[in-house]
This record gives structure tokens, sequence and C-alpha cells, in this order.
């Protein structure tokens, strides 16, 4: 059994991405932690790294929110099906995360899929 609920450290670690606060969102994330993109190129390694992207990316974007669509708890793995927007754009992200000792050890980044732009197609 689990130390902790897998979906609820998600659900912090969301908290932290919707208040844009870097260190909180990071804090989540296990020392040694990765993010990878599809199909498993490393992108960010390690808890400092993590912060220190999302502190960049939070600045750049300013507002933003994400809505989780579907969710999927498999033990230790937490596959999350998202809506994200701000001012500038959105589209929908898969991420699938892993959770181990209460920490984020790895969250892998399908292909993100960016909404159409306005008035394309038109």
């Amino acid at each position: 059994m689990f130390a902790c609920d897998p979906a609820t450290v998600i659900d912090q670690q969301l908290a932290a991405w919707r208040a844009r606060d870097a260190e909180a969102f990071a804090s989540h994330y296990a020392a040694d932690a990765v993010m990878t993109d599809h199909p498993g190129v490393v992108t960010f390694s390690g808890r400092e790294a993590i912060q220190a992207r999302y502190a960049q990316a939070f600045a750049a974007r300013g507002p933003a929110e994400v809505v989780i669509e579907t969710r999927i708890v498999s033990g230790d793995y937490v596959v999350d099906d998202e809506t994200v927007s701000w001012a500038q754009g959105g589209g929908r992200a898969v991420v699938i995360y892993r959770v181990e000792n209460c920490l984020i050890t790895r969250a892998d980044y399908l292909p993100f899929q960016p909404f159409p732009a306005v008035g394309a197609g038109q």
C-alpha cells in the first residue's frame, strides 16, 4: 500500500501550478526527478532544474488555468488528460506521473496538442 495517495500529490502540485508558485510546484518532485517529452527524451532532471524552468514559464505566460478532463490512477501512476489555457493560447496535454514516497519521481509528457489559432480555417 502507499504512504500517501498519488492523486493527492498530483492535485497539490497542480494547486501550486495554478498559483504560479515555482518553489511550491517543485517541492512535490523528488530531488532526482525527471521530466520527459515523448518518447522518453529527458527535458529536465532534478528538482532545482524543474523549479528554474517553471519559474521562467510562469513569468513568461502569466495567468493560466489547467482542467483535468480525465484521470486514471493505477498504483503509483497517475495519468492526466489536461486542458491548459493562458492568454496567448493553450491546448491539450497528457501527462503520466509516477509518485514514489509521496513525491513525483517522473513526469512523461505526450506531445502537446495546441488549440487551433482563432480564425484558423475561416
